[in-house]
Parts: structure tokens; sequence; C-alpha cells
């Protein structure tokens, strides 16, 4: 980022490693800069909206989710197969009131790529922001069996706070680390 500060991409997985590591300012500071550095872009306006609620700036967590569910939009006018756009733009929906419509993206996303890790864990996330726990715990399961191995963002991930007391969760993040040390 010191040889090219316009660098969305550093700006941006910067971000997402300050957030997996549990540094929330630092990660709102980051998708700040990359938002500024490439501002159509809808994955750091939704990000660090949860981050702004996570810190208590519900404000700026509602405008940077609008915006982001705007560019959403905008980008799946023009490629209405974008799995990411359609899993991230539900969860902008979703925190932002609006259910049906999110959760109906959601549902979209996991037809089109229903084995994809991401896509099962950011629909586990949605689930569980829509109170669907029990759902969201099986559905956040299903992700780490094939194949997701982002303790991290498990860990540290608001929207995932209602799983966390799930009597299988222990399981679940033993598991992640057994993987991490080579040792199923």
């Amino acid at each position: 980022m010191r040889l090219n500060p316009r660098l969305f991409e550093a700006c941006y997985f910067f971000a997402r490693t300050a957030f997996a590591q549990g540094d929330a300012e630092k990660a709102i500071s980051l998708y700040e800069r990359a938002n500024r550095v490439q501002p159509q872009d809808y994955q750091s306006s939704l990000l660090m909206a949860q981050i702004y609620d996570d810190l208590g700036r519900q404000d700026e967590a509602r405008n940077s989710r609008r915006r982001g569910v705007r560019l959403v939009e905008d980008r799946l006018r023009l490629n209405p197969d974008d799995v990411r756009a359609l899993y991230m733009g539900a969860n902008g929906l979703v925190a932002l009131g609006e259910m049906g419509r999110g959760l109906e993206w959601a549902r979209r996303a996991a037809r089109m790529d229903p084995d994809e890790p991401m896509v099962l864990y950011n629909v586990a996330c949605l689930q569980a922001l829509a109170g669907r726990t029990e759902e969201a715990f099986e559905t956040l399961e299903l992700a780490v069996r094939s194949g997701l191995n982002q303790k991290g963002w498990i860990e540290h991930d608001s929207n995932l706070d209602a799983v966390r007391g799930h009597p299988r969760y222990p399981a679940l993040i033993d598991y992640l680390d057994r993987q991490a040390s080579g040792n199923p």
C-alpha cells in the first residue's frame, strides 16, 4: 500500500485480514480506504456497514448499506448471475429490514452455486440474522464440511452471533483447529 496507495486489492484484502483477526477499528479504516480508491465497489460498502454496526455507528452503517445495495442492484442489472453480489446484497437487504427480498436473493445465490462454501457461509449468516438459528448452524456446518476454513471470520463475524451459543459450536471450532493443524 505504500508503493501504490491506489491499489484497491491491497486495502480490501488487508481489511478482510484485520477483520478476521478481530481488529474492527483497523478493518473499518482499511475498508473506508478501499472504498475511496474504488467507490463503485459494493463489497467494501457492505462489509464496512457491518463493522459500523458492530462499533455502534448505526447511521453510518445504514448509509453504507443503502449505498452498497444500490451498487449491487447496478451490478446485477449488468451481471444477473453474479452470485457474490447476490449474497452480499442479500445481507445488506436483511440488515436494512427487507427480510423477504434479502432471503429471496440468498435463495437465488444458493440455487446458482449450492455447494460453494462461501455461498453457504453467507446464507448461514443471513439465516442467523433472520432468527433462523438452527437452520443457520446447519448451513454453517455444511459450509465447513464443503471446505470453508475461515475460522477467524466464523469467530468474529457478528452476523453469526446467534449461532455461537449453539451446543455444537465448540465442536465446529475444534474441527477447524484440527483442520488447520493438519490433524482432522
